[in-house]
C-alpha cells in the first residue's frame, strides 16, 4: 500500500485535499504502470503540501494538481493493451463521475497496441471523387487490414471494377435500391461495402463520390502476412491440394477478402479514412498508359450496361484474376 500523506491539520480544505492525494494514490494500487508525467506531477502535490501551509488559494492549486494527476493515472490505464476495461469497477466509476471524456493519444489503438493511422493512410478528399477515376486511382494502392491478434496483411490492388450507381443496371444500388445490405454504398466516400455470395464468400468494395456509387476491389498482389494469407486460403480447399502460389492467394475478390480475413461482421461500412484495424495505404500510382479498361465480370443481365468498359487492372499483371487479351491488344 503506497504512504499516505499526512494531514497539514484539521481544516476542512485540508482534510478534502489530503482525502484527494490519497485518493489519487490508492489507484496507484492498481496493477498498471503510470506514465512518468503522473508520477511526477503527484510527487510535485506531495512536497507541495508537506512544505506549505494551506489557505484557500493553495488548496485550490493544489486541487487543480491533482485532478490533473488523476486524468495522467485514467489516460495511463486506458492505454493499457489488452485490459478489460469494462470489467474494471475503478475506471467505471472514475468515468461515471467525469462529463469530459480522456484524451487519449489517437495514434494508439487501445484494443490492439497497433498503429491507427498511418503516415501513408488516404483520407476523404482522397476517395471524394467519381466512381470510375477512384476505380482508375486505387490501382497500385496498399489494401491494409490489421487482424484481430494484431498481425498486418495487405496487398497492392491490381484489379477493380467500378458501379455507378442509380443509372448503372449491374450495381447493387441501382434505381436508387437502398437496403439494409447496400446502404455503405450511400455513405461517405471511403467507406467499405462488404457483402456475402453464394452464402460463404464476401467481395469488398469501397464507396465513392456519388450516390450509391462504390469500387469493388478485384485483386491484390499480396505484400504483408503471406504466409498467413496462405493459411486463411487453405481452410477452404481439401488438405490434397496443392499449395496455392503467390499469385493465386489474391486474384479474384473472394479470394483476397479469405486471404485479408474480411468478413461481413468485420468489413462493413468502416471507415477506412479512420478505422484502427482497415485502410488503404499510398502506394505506387499506375500510369494511364499501363491501365487496360475492359467489361466487367459475370455481368450478363444488365442490357447495355454488359459491355462498359468499367473493369480496370494493371497491363500484363500476373496477379488479376483474368486478363483481357484482346483489350490489351488495342491499348498503345
Amino acid at each position: 500500500m503506497p504512504r499516505k500523506f499526512k494531514k497539514a491539520n484539521n481544516d476542512t480544505g485540508s482534510n478534502k485535499l489530503t482525502e484527494a492525494v490519497n485518493d489519487a494514490f490508492v489507484r496507484n494500487t492498481c496493477k498498471r504502470k503510470l506514465t512518468n508525467n503522473a508520477q511526477e506531477s503527484l510527487h510535485k502535490v506531495k512536497l507541495s503540501e508537506e512544505t506549505t501551509q494551506p489557505n484557500a488559494s493553495n488548496i485550490a492549486s493544489q486541487m487543480t494538481k491533482i485532478e490533473k494527476g488523476k486524468e495522467f493515472i485514467m489516460a495511463s490505464e486506458c492505454l493499457t493493451v489488452g485490459r478489460n476495461h469494462e470489467t474494471d469497477s475503478d475506471i467505471t466509476d472514475m468515468d461515471a463521475n467525469n462529463d469530459d471524456q480522456i484524451p487519449v493519444d489517437k495514434d494508439i489503438d487501445i484494443e490492439l497496441g497497433c498503429s491507427k493511422n498511418s503516415d501513408n493512410r488516404l483520407l476523404y478528399d482522397w476517395f471524394d471523387c467519381p466512381c470510375v477515376d477512384l476505380a482508375k486511382n486505387l490501382l497500385g494502392m496498399k489494401l491494409v487490414r490489421l487482424t484481430e491478434s494484431g498481425e498486418r496483411r495487405s496487398g497492392y490492388i491490381v484489379e477493380t471494377e467500378a458501379y455507378l450507381g442509380a443509372d448503372d443496371k449491374a450495381a447493387h444500388s441501382y434505381n436508387g435500391k437502398r437496403t439494409e445490405r447496400n446502404k455503405a454504398m450511400f455513405m461517405k466516400p471511403g467507406t467499405s461495402y462488404v457483402y456475402n455470395i453464394y452464402g460463404i464468400y464476401t467481395c469488398i468494395n469501397i464507396s465513392s463520390k456519388g450516390e450509391g456509387a462504390a469500387v469493388l476491389i478485384r485483386s491484390l498482389e499480396p505484400c504483408d502476412g503471406e504466409d498467413s494469407m496462405k493459411i486463411a486460403r487453405r481452410i477452404r480447399k481439401s488438405e490434397k491440394s496443392k499449395e496455392l502460389k503467390q499469385h493465386e492467394l489474391c486474384n479474384g475478390p473472394s479470394k483476397l477478402t479469405q486471404a485479408l480475413g474480411i468478413t461481413k461482421e468485420n468489413g462493413d461500412q468502416v471507415d477506412l479514412t479512420t478505422s484502427s484495424c482497415f485502410w488503404v495505404e499510398k502506394g505506387n500510382p499506375v500510369p494511364h498508359s499501363s491501365i487496360i479498361a475492359c467489361k466487367r465480370i459475370g455481368i450478363n443481365n444488365a442490357g447495355d450496361w454488359v459491355d462498359k468498359p468499367l473493369r480496370f487492372y494493371v497491363k500484363g499483371c500476373k496477379y488479376v484474376s483474368t486478363r483481357d487479351k484482346a483489350a490489351e491488344a488495342n491499348c498503345s
